[in-house]
């Protein structure tokens, strides 16, 4: 069993959730990830989750967007993205996800960068913009070295093409709360709900919810109907 396996079994033992900070890694400094996932860490989190800085963001707002640019502005990249994942790694056990786009991963190769993120201390992948059925290479590398790969689900995803995802998905589904970019909302889709349930109806597998989670009300709210909840952009603010 893997460290976010773990998370989630002890988790469901207390009938609590899970807490997912975003933070993007390398910014501003290496340094200062490490310090802000170990506050993260102290304050409560139960998984992190480091975005890696890339150029043209698929599904991000603009505070992600920025956060990326001060990234690559100060031509940290996804070596610095592993050293950051190292250090943190060095200095807990807690589980370590990185949202990382398809083209940093095709750029390495997938066994090359499942390996380095391996090494790092990474426990799982999120590719966005990687369907499953073209994630088979990737997949099978990370099985390998004993990583998950996630995949999202969304309010449009019809339920064939949800039992694709769910089946694909380990150790857990992401289901994205909102039509649109990620970014701080006042509230969240009625239908959040009824978008999560369908998900549980078809998988044991935890179901984890982003996307506009910006306050401990919202956060509350998701909470009771998913396993665990994303914060991001709110998050990130703080740190810029």
């Amino acid at each position: 069993m893997g460290r976010i396996e773990e998370v989630f079994e002890r988790l469901a033992g207390e009938k609590s959730k899970a807490f997912m900070p975003f933070i993007t890694a390398c910014d501003p400094t290496v340094e200062a990830t490490v310090a802000a996932a170990g506050a993260l860490e102290d304050a409560g989190a139960d998984i992190i989750e480091l975005g890696v800085a890339y150029s043209d963001p698929l599904a991000d707002g603009p505070v992600i967007q920025d956060s990326y640019s001060r990234v690559l502005g100060a031509g940290l990249g996804v070596e610095d993205f592993l050293k950051a994942a190292g250090a943190i790694r060095c200095n807990t056990r807690i589980p370590l996800v990185a949202m990382v786009s398809c083209s940093i991963v095709s750029r390495r190769g997938p066994t090359r960068f499942v390996g380095l993120a391996a090494e790092a201390g990474i426990d799982a992948l999120i590719v966005p913009d990687l369907p499953p059925e073209e994630a088979g290479e990737l997949v099978a590398a990370a099985s390998a070295a004993r990583l998950g790969t996630v995949f999202l689900a969304a309010p449009t995803t019809k339920k064939k093409r949800l039992r694709e995802i769910v089946r694909a998905s380990c150790p857990f589904i992401y289901y994205v709360s909102v039509i649109g970019t990620t970014g701080a909302r006042d509230s969240l889709p009625v239908e959040l709900a009824d978008g999560v349930r369908a998900v549980k109806s078809l998988t044991d597998k935890p179901v984890v919810v982003g996307f506009g989670v910006s306050s401990a009300a919202t956060a509350a709210s998701v909470a009771k109907v998913a396993d665990g909840v994303i914060v991001g952009s709110a998050i990130v603010r703080v740190i810029a």
